[in-house]
């Protein structure tokens, strides 16, 4: 994945850094893959990143978004919007859920009273 930034904008009263970006992959990069990439060439941590957006261009291998960088978690908790922080979270797999959550005992019915 080769990611260009196209333009890198400091926000001082946001405590942001607004960044435009253009991603040449042979395949549609995730966002969680675009997300570490971008946190080690900013020398950030990829929790404190957002991709606020993120478009194909037809008939390239080519994407272009942009892509917010906080401060602080506690920026970040205040200004995104919460979907934006969902959708850029690593999805859980179902069976590694089932593996982490205790498993309840099944619970027997009650016998009916006459």
């Amino acid at each position: 994945m080769e990611i260009q930034i196209i333009k890198d904008k400091t926000n001082p009263l946001l405590k942001r850094r607004e960044i435009s970006v253009a991603v040449k992959n042979k395949t549609t990069a995730t966002r969680i893959e675009l997300k570490n990439k971008l946190a080690a060439l900013l020398n950030s941590k990829p929790e404190l990143i957002v991709v606020e957006h993120l478009d194909t261009i037809y008939g390239k291998q080519e994407m272009v978004g942009t892509v917010s960088l906080y401060e602080t978690e506690e920026r970040l908790k205040q200004l995104a919007h919460q979907h934006l922080i969902a959708r850029d979270a690593p999805r859980v797999v179902e069976g590694q859920a089932a593996e982490a959550a205790p498993v309840a005992a099944p619970v027997e019915p009650k016998p009916e009273a006459k």
